[in-house]
Protein backbone atom coordinates (compact mmCIF):
# COMPACT_ATOMS: atom_id res chain seq x y z
CA UNK A 1 0.00 0.00 0.00
CA UNK A 2 1.07 3.86 -0.04
CA UNK A 3 3.04 5.01 2.55
CA UNK A 4 1.65 7.77 5.12
CA UNK A 5 2.68 11.10 5.15
CA UNK A 6 4.71 9.55 8.70
CA UNK A 7 5.98 6.78 6.77
CA UNK A 8 7.77 9.12 4.28
CA UNK A 9 9.33 11.43 6.48
CA UNK A 10 10.60 8.32 8.75
CA UNK A 11 11.63 7.29 5.40
CA UNK A 12 13.83 10.21 4.33
CA UNK A 13 15.47 10.86 7.85
CA UNK A 14 16.66 7.26 7.88
CA UNK A 15 17.90 7.40 3.67
CA UNK A 16 19.90 10.70 5.02
CA UNK A 17 21.32 8.46 8.20
CA UNK A 18 21.32 5.45 5.70
CA UNK A 19 24.15 7.63 3.34
CA UNK A 20 26.56 9.05 5.80
CA UNK A 21 26.66 5.68 7.58
CA UNK A 22 27.32 3.88 4.22
CA UNK A 23 29.94 6.20 3.00
CA UNK A 24 31.74 7.00 6.56
CA UNK A 25 31.13 3.22 7.62
CA UNK A 26 32.96 2.44 4.00
CA UNK A 27 35.83 5.06 4.19
CA UNK A 28 36.82 3.58 7.70
CA UNK A 29 36.62 -0.04 6.92
CA UNK A 30 39.24 0.83 4.07
CA UNK A 31 40.99 2.41 7.29
CA UNK A 32 41.04 -0.92 8.88
CA UNK A 33 37.98 0.08 11.16
CA UNK A 34 34.80 -1.49 12.16
CA UNK A 35 32.46 -3.18 9.37
CA UNK A 36 29.44 -2.21 11.72
CA UNK A 37 28.68 1.16 9.83
CA UNK A 38 28.90 0.21 6.52
CA UNK A 39 26.35 -2.59 7.81
CA UNK A 40 24.28 -0.34 9.62
CA UNK A 41 23.93 2.12 6.62
CA UNK A 42 22.88 -0.42 4.16
CA UNK A 43 20.25 -1.81 6.42
CA UNK A 44 19.09 1.93 7.10
CA UNK A 45 18.96 2.50 3.36
CA UNK A 46 17.07 -0.47 2.99
CA UNK A 47 14.67 0.09 6.00
CA UNK A 48 13.95 3.75 3.94
CA UNK A 49 13.42 2.15 0.55
CA UNK A 50 10.74 -0.17 1.64
CA UNK A 51 8.93 2.37 4.24
CA UNK A 52 8.37 5.10 1.23
CA UNK A 53 6.85 2.08 -0.90
CA UNK A 54 4.66 1.55 2.43
CA UNK A 55 5.82 -1.53 3.22
CA UNK A 56 6.18 -3.30 6.74
CA UNK A 57 9.00 -4.82 5.78
CA UNK A 58 11.18 -1.47 5.80
CA UNK A 59 9.93 -1.66 9.57
CA UNK A 60 11.06 -5.17 10.61
CA UNK A 61 14.33 -4.47 9.21
CA UNK A 62 14.92 -1.31 11.57
CA UNK A 63 14.06 -3.46 14.70
CA UNK A 64 16.50 -6.07 13.50
CA UNK A 65 19.28 -3.81 13.15
CA UNK A 66 18.16 -1.89 16.75
CA UNK A 67 19.21 -5.47 18.18
CA UNK A 68 21.80 -5.81 16.28
CA UNK A 69 23.08 -2.22 17.10
CA UNK A 70 22.87 -3.27 21.00
CA UNK A 71 24.14 -6.53 20.78
CA UNK A 72 27.16 -5.02 18.94
CA UNK A 73 27.23 -2.15 21.55
CA UNK A 74 27.07 -4.34 24.44
CA UNK A 75 30.25 -6.25 23.26
CA UNK A 76 32.30 -2.92 22.42
CA UNK A 77 31.70 -1.18 25.50
CA UNK A 78 32.24 -4.35 28.05
CA UNK A 79 29.72 -2.76 30.87
CA UNK A 80 30.58 0.83 30.37
CA UNK A 81 27.18 2.61 30.44
CA UNK A 82 28.12 5.74 29.58
CA UNK A 83 29.76 3.99 26.38
CA UNK A 84 26.58 2.60 25.09
CA UNK A 85 24.55 6.08 25.30
CA UNK A 86 24.86 6.23 20.79
CA UNK A 87 24.14 2.59 21.01
CA UNK A 88 20.86 2.73 22.39
CA UNK A 89 19.53 6.49 23.13
CA UNK A 90 19.36 7.58 19.51
CA UNK A 91 18.36 4.56 17.83
CA UNK A 92 15.58 4.08 20.53
CA UNK A 93 14.02 7.64 19.45
CA UNK A 94 13.99 5.92 15.45
CA UNK A 95 12.71 2.66 17.31
CA UNK A 96 9.95 4.08 18.34
CA UNK A 97 9.02 6.07 15.56
CA UNK A 98 9.01 3.22 13.93
CA UNK A 99 7.08 1.10 15.83
CA UNK A 100 4.35 3.77 15.34
CA UNK A 101 4.51 4.16 12.50
CA UNK A 102 3.74 0.33 11.58
CA UNK A 103 -0.06 0.74 11.93
CA UNK A 104 -0.17 3.25 9.15
CA UNK A 105 1.36 0.52 6.69
CA UNK A 106 -1.71 -1.84 6.98
CA UNK A 107 -4.85 -1.36 5.81
CA UNK A 108 -7.78 0.62 8.13
CA UNK A 109 -9.56 -2.49 9.04
CA UNK A 110 -6.25 -4.42 10.16
CA UNK A 111 -4.65 -1.63 12.01
CA UNK A 112 -3.77 -2.32 15.18
CA UNK A 113 -2.32 0.05 17.68
CA UNK A 114 -2.34 -2.20 20.77
CA UNK A 115 0.99 -4.01 19.36
CA UNK A 116 2.83 -0.66 18.57
CA UNK A 117 2.23 0.69 22.04
CA UNK A 118 3.79 -2.61 23.64
CA UNK A 119 6.70 -2.63 21.07
CA UNK A 120 7.35 1.49 22.47
CA UNK A 121 7.04 0.46 26.04
CA UNK A 122 9.22 -2.72 25.12
CA UNK A 123 11.62 -1.03 23.55
CA UNK A 124 12.28 1.89 26.37
CA UNK A 125 12.04 -0.57 29.30
CA UNK A 126 14.78 -2.54 27.46
CA UNK A 127 17.03 0.63 27.65
CA UNK A 128 16.14 1.43 30.66
CA UNK A 129 17.04 -1.65 32.20
CA UNK A 130 19.77 -1.59 30.51
CA UNK A 131 21.16 1.52 31.74
CA UNK A 132 20.18 0.27 35.32
CA UNK A 133 22.21 -2.63 34.98
CA UNK A 134 25.03 -1.52 33.77
CA UNK A 135 25.17 2.00 36.27
CA UNK A 136 25.37 -0.46 39.39
CA UNK A 137 28.17 -2.77 37.69
CA UNK A 138 31.53 -3.21 38.97
CA UNK A 139 32.51 0.73 40.74
CA UNK A 140 35.38 2.61 41.58
CA UNK A 141 37.20 1.60 45.08
CA UNK A 142 38.03 4.75 46.80
CA UNK A 143 41.20 5.01 49.01
CA UNK A 144 40.04 6.21 52.57
CA UNK A 145 41.48 8.47 54.06
CA UNK A 146 44.08 7.77 56.79
CA UNK A 147 43.94 8.89 60.34
CA UNK A 148 45.16 12.26 61.24
CA UNK A 149 47.37 10.52 63.67
CA UNK A 150 49.23 8.34 61.49
CA UNK A 151 52.83 8.93 59.73
CA UNK A 152 51.48 10.13 56.68
CA UNK A 153 49.95 13.13 57.97
CA UNK A 154 53.42 14.29 59.94
CA UNK A 155 53.96 17.60 57.98
CA UNK A 156 57.89 17.45 56.66
CA UNK A 157 58.28 20.78 55.86
CA UNK A 158 57.49 21.80 59.58
CA UNK A 159 54.51 23.84 58.75
CA UNK A 160 51.07 22.87 58.78
CA UNK A 161 47.60 23.45 57.82
CA UNK A 162 44.20 24.09 59.82
CA UNK A 163 43.13 27.68 61.08
CA UNK A 164 45.88 29.01 58.86
CA UNK A 165 47.59 28.39 55.09
CA UNK A 166 50.85 29.88 55.20
CA UNK A 167 51.93 28.61 51.67
CA UNK A 168 51.22 28.36 48.29
CA UNK A 169 50.47 24.67 48.79
CA UNK A 170 48.96 25.00 52.22
CA UNK A 171 52.68 24.08 53.66
CA UNK A 172 55.70 23.39 51.85
CA UNK A 173 55.11 19.31 51.57
CA UNK A 174 52.31 21.14 48.84
CA UNK A 175 49.58 18.83 50.09
CA UNK A 176 47.35 21.34 49.59
CA UNK A 177 45.16 19.63 52.35
CA UNK A 178 43.46 21.24 55.27
CA UNK A 179 42.40 19.03 58.76
CA UNK A 180 39.19 21.58 58.93
CA UNK A 181 35.46 19.47 58.86
CA UNK A 182 33.66 22.88 59.07
CA UNK A 183 32.64 22.58 55.55
CA UNK A 184 31.70 18.93 54.29
CA UNK A 185 29.94 17.15 51.60
CA UNK A 186 26.72 17.41 54.28
CA UNK A 187 26.68 21.65 54.11
CA UNK A 188 28.51 22.75 51.47
CA UNK A 189 25.16 23.64 49.60
CA UNK A 190 24.20 25.82 52.07
CA UNK A 191 27.13 28.01 51.59
CA UNK A 192 26.67 32.09 50.36
CA UNK A 193 28.61 34.36 49.68
CA UNK A 194 29.36 36.77 52.96
CA UNK A 195 32.11 39.41 51.18
CA UNK A 196 33.72 40.02 47.31
CA UNK A 197 36.45 42.17 46.81
CA UNK A 198 37.87 43.52 43.38
CA UNK A 199 41.71 43.94 43.84
CA UNK A 200 42.20 45.85 40.43
CA UNK A 201 45.64 45.88 39.59
CA UNK A 202 45.68 46.34 35.68
CA UNK A 203 48.13 47.52 33.62
CA UNK A 204 48.30 51.22 33.12
CA UNK A 205 49.40 50.93 29.66
CA UNK A 206 47.03 50.59 27.00
CA UNK A 207 49.57 48.41 24.73
CA UNK A 208 50.08 45.97 28.34
CA UNK A 209 45.94 45.68 28.98
CA UNK A 210 46.01 42.87 26.99
CA UNK A 211 48.31 41.08 28.64
CA UNK A 212 46.03 40.85 32.25
CA UNK A 213 45.32 37.70 33.71
CA UNK A 214 45.38 36.93 37.78
CA UNK A 215 46.34 33.57 38.90
CA UNK A 216 46.46 34.17 42.50
CA UNK A 217 46.48 31.74 45.62
CA UNK A 218 46.35 33.76 48.64
CA UNK A 219 47.60 33.11 52.02
CA UNK A 220 45.71 33.13 55.79
CA UNK A 221 47.63 34.01 58.53
CA UNK A 222 45.55 35.35 62.08
CA UNK A 223 42.99 36.97 61.33
CA UNK A 224 44.42 38.35 57.70
CA UNK A 225 44.13 37.17 54.13
CA UNK A 226 47.37 38.31 52.01
CA UNK A 227 46.81 38.40 48.09
CA UNK A 228 48.44 40.04 45.37
CA UNK A 229 46.98 41.74 42.32
CA UNK A 230 48.65 41.61 38.80
CA UNK A 231 50.53 43.90 39.03
CA UNK A 232 52.63 42.98 41.76
CA UNK A 233 50.47 45.07 44.70
CA UNK A 234 50.37 43.52 48.08
CA UNK A 235 47.08 43.57 49.85
CA UNK A 236 46.02 42.53 53.44
CA UNK A 237 42.45 41.62 53.88
CA UNK A 238 40.14 41.38 56.83
CA UNK A 239 39.41 37.96 56.33
CA UNK A 240 35.83 38.00 57.73
CA UNK A 241 34.23 41.09 56.41
CA UNK A 242 37.14 40.97 53.44
CA UNK A 243 37.59 45.28 54.13
CA UNK A 244 41.72 45.72 52.78
CA UNK A 245 43.59 46.32 56.00
CA UNK A 246 46.93 47.59 54.22
CA UNK A 247 48.25 47.52 50.90
CA UNK A 248 51.91 47.92 49.09
CA UNK A 249 52.77 48.88 45.23
CA UNK A 250 56.03 47.85 44.64
CA UNK A 251 55.70 50.17 41.51
CA UNK A 252 56.54 47.64 38.49
CA UNK A 253 56.44 49.34 35.23
CA UNK A 254 54.51 48.03 32.64
CA UNK A 255 57.07 47.38 30.09
CA UNK A 256 58.33 44.46 32.73
CA UNK A 257 55.28 42.76 31.61
CA UNK A 258 55.82 39.32 30.28
CA UNK A 259 53.86 36.93 28.62
CA UNK A 260 50.88 37.67 31.25
CA UNK A 261 50.54 40.01 34.55
CA UNK A 262 51.08 36.67 36.86
CA UNK A 263 51.51 36.85 40.41
CA UNK A 264 51.15 33.42 41.47
CA UNK A 265 50.57 34.38 45.40
CA UNK A 266 53.40 35.69 48.32
CA UNK A 267 55.25 33.83 50.93
CA UNK A 268 55.10 33.97 54.44
CA UNK A 269 58.03 34.04 56.87
CA UNK A 270 57.59 34.04 60.74
CA UNK A 271 61.30 34.62 62.31
CA UNK A 272 62.27 32.08 64.88
CA UNK A 273 62.47 33.71 68.21
CA UNK A 274 60.73 36.99 67.30
CA UNK A 275 57.99 38.15 70.08
CA UNK A 276 54.75 38.46 68.59
CA UNK A 277 53.22 41.41 67.58
CA UNK A 278 56.58 42.98 67.28
CA UNK A 279 57.87 44.60 63.82
CA UNK A 280 58.84 42.28 61.27
CA UNK A 281 58.37 39.31 63.50
CA UNK A 282 55.70 38.05 60.74
CA UNK A 283 56.74 38.89 56.89
CA UNK A 284 55.09 38.76 53.67
CA UNK A 285 57.51 38.17 51.01
CA UNK A 286 56.93 38.59 47.50
CA UNK A 287 58.76 38.10 44.23
CA UNK A 288 57.88 41.10 41.53
CA UNK A 289 57.90 40.94 37.40
CA UNK A 290 60.92 42.82 37.39
CA UNK A 291 62.51 40.40 39.85
CA UNK A 292 62.60 42.12 42.98
CA UNK A 293 61.97 40.42 46.27
CA UNK A 294 59.65 42.63 48.61
CA UNK A 295 59.84 42.01 51.88
CA UNK A 296 57.20 43.85 53.81
CA UNK A 297 55.76 43.62 58.14
CA UNK A 298 52.47 40.94 57.40
CA UNK A 299 50.37 43.21 60.26
CA UNK A 300 51.23 46.51 58.78
CA UNK A 301 52.52 46.07 55.09
CA UNK A 302 55.42 48.96 56.53
CA UNK A 303 58.81 47.05 54.71
CA UNK A 304 61.10 45.53 56.82
CA UNK A 305 64.19 47.51 56.85
CA UNK A 306 66.73 45.33 58.38
CA UNK A 307 65.87 43.23 54.75
CA UNK A 308 68.57 44.54 52.55
CA UNK A 309 68.25 47.62 54.57
CA UNK A 310 65.45 48.95 52.49
CA UNK A 311 63.00 45.92 52.20
CA UNK A 312 63.95 45.02 48.88
CA UNK A 313 66.37 43.26 46.94
CA UNK A 314 67.49 43.20 43.44
CA UNK A 315 67.88 39.46 42.19
CA UNK A 316 68.72 40.40 38.83
CA UNK A 317 72.33 41.39 40.30
CA UNK A 318 74.80 39.10 38.35
CA UNK A 319 72.74 38.50 35.46
CA UNK A 320 73.89 40.90 33.04
CA UNK A 321 71.71 42.22 30.58
CA UNK A 322 68.42 41.72 31.47
CA UNK A 323 65.76 43.61 29.26
CA UNK A 324 62.45 44.58 30.76
CA UNK A 325 60.04 41.86 30.22
CA UNK A 326 62.81 39.12 29.70
CA UNK A 327 63.09 37.92 33.48
CA UNK A 328 60.72 38.07 36.45
CA UNK A 329 59.59 36.69 39.54
CA UNK A 330 55.55 35.05 38.67
CA UNK A 331 56.01 32.40 41.75
CA UNK A 332 56.07 32.95 45.14
CA UNK A 333 59.44 31.70 46.65
CA UNK A 334 59.27 29.14 49.04
CA UNK A 335 61.41 29.70 52.78
CA UNK A 336 63.81 26.71 53.77
CA UNK A 337 65.99 27.12 57.37
CA UNK A 338 65.29 30.92 57.18
CA UNK A 339 66.32 31.06 53.41
CA UNK A 340 64.45 32.61 50.42
CA UNK A 341 64.70 29.84 47.69
CA UNK A 342 63.30 31.49 44.35
CA UNK A 343 63.56 31.07 40.90
CA UNK A 344 63.02 33.42 37.48
CA UNK A 345 60.62 33.07 34.78
CA UNK A 346 62.45 33.50 31.38
CA UNK A 347 61.26 34.95 28.55
CA UNK A 348 61.81 31.66 26.19
CA UNK A 349 61.64 31.42 22.45
CA UNK A 350 62.97 34.51 21.97
CA UNK A 351 66.67 34.47 22.16
CA UNK A 352 69.51 31.91 23.13
CA UNK A 353 71.48 34.62 25.21
CA UNK A 354 68.13 35.22 27.35
CA UNK A 355 69.13 35.65 31.45
CA UNK A 356 70.35 33.30 33.12
CA UNK A 357 67.68 30.51 34.86
CA UNK A 358 69.94 30.48 38.20
CA UNK A 359 68.17 29.70 41.49
CA UNK A 360 69.08 31.70 44.39
CA UNK A 361 68.73 31.16 48.14
CA UNK A 362 68.39 34.89 50.00
CA UNK A 363 68.51 35.10 54.08
CA UNK A 364 65.23 35.55 54.84
CA UNK A 365 65.86 38.14 57.17
CA UNK A 366 68.44 39.96 55.96
CA UNK A 367 67.90 39.59 52.62
CA UNK A 368 71.67 38.72 51.55
CA UNK A 369 72.79 36.35 48.83
CA UNK A 370 73.80 32.97 50.78
CA UNK A 371 74.20 31.18 47.70
CA UNK A 372 73.32 30.74 43.78
CA UNK A 373 72.99 27.66 42.29
CA UNK A 374 74.08 27.96 38.56
CA UNK A 375 74.39 24.83 36.12
CA UNK A 376 77.10 26.26 34.12
CA UNK A 377 79.05 27.13 37.00
CA UNK A 378 78.62 25.06 39.91
CA UNK A 379 81.73 25.73 41.88
CA UNK A 380 80.90 29.63 42.20
CA UNK A 381 79.30 29.74 45.65
CA UNK A 382 78.02 33.89 45.17
CA UNK A 383 77.78 36.12 42.97
CA UNK A 384 79.54 36.33 39.86
CA UNK A 385 83.35 37.34 39.69
CA UNK A 386 83.60 40.81 38.46
CA UNK A 387 83.28 41.14 34.76
CA UNK A 388 81.48 37.58 34.45
CA UNK A 389 77.86 36.83 34.38
CA UNK A 390 75.85 33.40 35.43
CA UNK A 391 75.18 30.93 32.43
CA UNK A 392 72.70 32.91 29.81
CA UNK A 393 69.59 31.39 28.76
CA UNK A 394 69.87 28.53 31.35
CA UNK A 395 66.63 26.35 31.85
CA UNK A 396 64.95 28.09 34.37
CA UNK A 397 62.62 27.53 37.19
CA UNK A 398 59.22 29.35 36.67
CA UNK A 399 57.16 26.74 38.89
CA UNK A 400 57.20 26.50 42.99
CA UNK A 401 59.43 24.50 44.73
CA UNK A 402 58.90 22.28 47.70
CA UNK A 403 60.72 21.44 50.88
CA UNK A 404 61.84 19.52 53.48
CA UNK A 405 62.73 21.34 56.49
CA UNK A 406 64.39 18.35 58.04
CA UNK A 407 66.61 17.40 55.32
CA UNK A 408 67.24 21.08 54.43
CA UNK A 409 66.68 20.46 50.43
CA UNK A 410 64.58 22.45 48.15
CA UNK A 411 62.85 20.63 45.22
CA UNK A 412 63.18 22.85 42.48
CA UNK A 413 61.15 21.91 38.99
CA UNK A 414 63.27 23.16 36.36
CA UNK A 415 62.57 23.83 33.16
CA UNK A 416 63.91 23.95 29.49
CA UNK A 417 66.52 25.88 28.25
CA UNK A 418 65.35 29.58 26.20
CA UNK A 419 65.74 28.81 22.78
CA UNK A 420 62.96 25.64 24.05
CA UNK A 421 62.88 23.90 20.32
CA UNK A 422 66.40 23.83 19.64
CA UNK A 423 68.96 21.40 20.94
CA UNK A 424 71.96 22.57 18.71
CA UNK A 425 74.50 24.64 20.71
CA UNK A 426 72.95 23.61 24.43
CA UNK A 427 76.03 22.73 26.94
CA UNK A 428 76.19 19.49 28.59
CA UNK A 429 75.26 20.66 32.06
CA UNK A 430 71.91 22.29 30.35
CA UNK A 431 71.14 18.52 28.59
CA UNK A 432 71.55 17.04 32.20
CA UNK A 433 69.24 19.46 34.32
CA UNK A 434 66.21 20.28 31.71
CA UNK A 435 63.26 19.06 32.36
CA UNK A 436 64.11 17.95 36.02
CA UNK A 437 63.44 17.81 39.67
CA UNK A 438 66.61 19.32 41.37
CA UNK A 439 67.18 18.62 45.13
CA UNK A 440 69.16 21.87 46.58
CA UNK A 441 70.68 21.81 49.79
CA UNK A 442 69.69 25.21 51.06
CA UNK A 443 72.63 25.30 53.59
CA UNK A 444 74.98 25.16 50.52
CA UNK A 445 73.60 25.84 47.83
CA UNK A 446 74.88 22.54 45.96
CA UNK A 447 73.05 20.10 44.46
CA UNK A 448 72.15 16.86 46.23
CA UNK A 449 70.24 14.80 43.76
CA UNK A 450 68.48 15.71 40.26
CA UNK A 451 65.90 13.35 38.64
CA UNK A 452 65.29 13.73 34.60
CA UNK A 453 61.66 13.10 33.30
CA UNK A 454 62.67 13.92 29.80
CA UNK A 455 65.73 13.22 28.12
CA UNK A 456 67.16 16.12 25.17
CA UNK A 457 63.79 17.91 25.17
CA UNK A 458 62.12 20.65 22.56
CA UNK A 459 58.83 20.12 23.33
CA UNK A 460 58.72 21.93 26.19
CA UNK A 461 57.94 19.59 29.02
CA UNK A 462 59.31 21.21 31.59
CA UNK A 463 58.49 20.70 35.36
CA UNK A 464 55.03 22.46 35.21
CA UNK A 465 53.79 21.29 38.98
CA UNK A 466 54.97 21.87 42.40
CA UNK A 467 56.38 18.61 43.48
CA UNK A 468 54.67 17.14 47.16
CA UNK A 469 56.01 15.15 49.97
CA UNK A 470 54.82 12.12 51.30
CA UNK A 471 55.19 8.97 52.84
CA UNK A 472 55.58 5.70 50.28
CA UNK A 473 55.93 2.57 52.12
CA UNK A 474 57.71 3.97 55.91
CA UNK A 475 60.18 6.26 53.48
CA UNK A 476 60.01 10.01 52.84
CA UNK A 477 59.49 10.50 49.60
CA UNK A 478 58.80 12.96 47.00
CA UNK A 479 55.85 12.86 43.74
CA UNK A 480 56.66 14.47 40.64
CA UNK A 481 53.56 14.78 38.21
CA UNK A 482 55.34 15.53 34.72
CA UNK A 483 53.85 17.03 31.60
CA UNK A 484 53.64 13.49 29.97
CA UNK A 485 51.07 12.47 33.00
CA UNK A 486 53.63 10.51 34.68
CA UNK A 487 53.61 10.43 37.83
CA UNK A 488 56.92 9.54 40.02
CA UNK A 489 58.13 8.63 43.20
CA UNK A 490 61.71 9.61 44.53
CA UNK A 491 63.28 9.07 47.73
CA UNK A 492 63.70 12.58 49.17
CA UNK A 493 67.22 11.90 50.29
CA UNK A 494 69.04 10.31 47.69
CA UNK A 495 66.19 10.90 44.53
CA UNK A 496 66.47 6.87 43.91
CA UNK A 497 63.05 5.78 42.39
CA UNK A 498 60.41 3.86 45.34
CA UNK A 499 58.34 2.75 42.04
CA UNK A 500 59.13 1.27 38.61
CA UNK A 501 60.11 3.10 36.15
CA UNK A 502 60.24 2.20 32.02
CA UNK A 503 61.73 3.12 29.03
CA UNK A 504 59.64 3.98 25.92
CA UNK A 505 61.29 4.61 22.37
CA UNK A 506 61.11 7.88 21.17
CA UNK A 507 60.39 9.21 18.26
CA UNK A 508 62.82 10.23 15.98
CA UNK A 509 63.66 12.26 12.66
CA UNK A 510 62.64 15.79 11.98
CA UNK A 511 64.81 18.29 12.64
CA UNK A 512 68.09 17.74 14.25
CA UNK A 513 67.39 14.19 14.15
CA UNK A 514 70.74 13.16 15.57
CA UNK A 515 70.72 15.50 18.60
CA UNK A 516 66.84 13.28 19.48
CA UNK A 517 67.14 10.82 22.37
CA UNK A 518 66.03 7.51 21.46
CA UNK A 519 64.21 6.31 23.87
CA UNK A 520 62.52 8.07 27.18
CA UNK A 521 61.42 7.37 30.49
CA UNK A 522 57.69 6.27 31.67
CA UNK A 523 56.50 6.13 35.10
CA UNK A 524 55.18 2.61 35.39
CA UNK A 525 53.38 3.15 38.61
CA UNK A 526 51.24 5.62 37.39
CA UNK A 527 50.72 7.35 33.95
CA UNK A 528 48.25 8.94 31.74
CA UNK A 529 49.53 7.89 28.32
CA UNK A 530 47.29 5.92 26.25
CA UNK A 531 47.60 2.98 24.32
CA UNK A 532 47.46 3.93 20.31
CA UNK A 533 43.99 5.05 19.54
CA UNK A 534 41.88 2.36 18.47
CA UNK A 535 38.15 2.49 16.89
CA UNK A 536 36.86 0.91 19.90
CA UNK A 537 38.15 3.94 22.15
CA UNK A 538 36.25 6.84 20.76
CA UNK A 539 32.91 5.94 21.63
CA UNK A 540 32.11 6.83 25.08
CA UNK A 541 34.51 6.29 27.79
CA UNK A 542 35.87 2.83 26.90
CA UNK A 543 39.51 3.64 26.46
CA UNK A 544 39.15 4.95 30.36
CA UNK A 545 38.84 1.11 31.59
CA UNK A 546 42.09 0.05 33.47
CA UNK A 547 42.31 -2.94 31.38
CA UNK A 548 43.09 0.01 28.25
CA UNK A 549 45.77 1.36 30.15
CA UNK A 550 49.45 0.32 29.59
CA UNK A 551 49.75 -0.07 33.10
CA UNK A 552 47.48 -0.49 36.58
CA UNK A 553 46.88 2.88 38.24
CA UNK A 554 47.67 3.14 42.00
CA UNK A 555 45.87 5.31 44.48
CA UNK A 556 47.31 8.34 46.08
CA UNK A 557 46.99 8.30 49.37
CA UNK A 558 48.71 9.95 52.29
CA UNK A 559 49.70 7.26 54.76
CA UNK A 560 49.74 4.12 52.15
CA UNK A 561 50.32 4.22 48.40
CA UNK A 562 49.85 1.15 46.72
CA UNK A 563 51.95 -1.37 44.40
CA UNK A 564 50.94 -1.87 40.57
CA UNK A 565 50.54 -5.27 41.91
CA UNK A 566 48.40 -4.45 44.91
CA UNK A 567 45.84 -2.11 43.08
CA UNK A 568 44.22 -3.22 39.59
CA UNK A 569 41.57 -0.38 39.62
CA UNK A 570 41.44 3.04 38.83
CA UNK A 571 41.12 4.81 42.33
CA UNK A 572 40.86 8.42 42.58
CA UNK A 573 42.84 10.21 45.62
CA UNK A 574 40.68 11.48 48.27
CA UNK A 575 43.59 13.36 49.98
CA UNK A 576 44.86 17.09 49.21
CA UNK A 577 47.36 15.35 47.07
Amino acid sequence: MRAGWAATILAFVMAIIGIVLTVGGAWLLMLGGSIYYLIAGVLMLASAWFLFLGRLLGAWIYVGLFILSAIWGFAEARGNAWAMVPWLIAPLVILVWTLLVMPTLTSRERRRWGPAWVGVATGVLFVVASFAILGTAGGTAVAALPPQSSPGFIDPSAMATGADWTAYGGTNAAWRFTPLTAINPGNVEKLRKVWQVHLDGQPNDPDYVKLYGTENTPLKVGNLLYSCTAKNVIVALDAATGKPVWRVDPQVPDKWIPYTTACRGVSYYAVPGAAANTSCAGRIIEGTMDSRLIEVDSLTGKPCTDFNGSGQQDTKIGMGWAPPGSVGINSPPSVIRGIIVVGHQVLDGQCRCAPSGVIQGFDAKTGKLAWAWDMEHPDWNGYPPKGQTWGRGTPNSWSINAGDEKLGLAYVPIGNVADDYISAGRTPRENAYSSSIVAIDVTTGKTRWSFQTVKMDVWDYDIGSQPSLIDYHGTPALLIASKQGDLYILDRATGKPLAPIGTIQAPLGGAEASLRSPSQIESLWNTLRKPPLKEIGHVGDVADRPDDLPHPVSPSGLSRLLHPAECRQIQRPVSGL
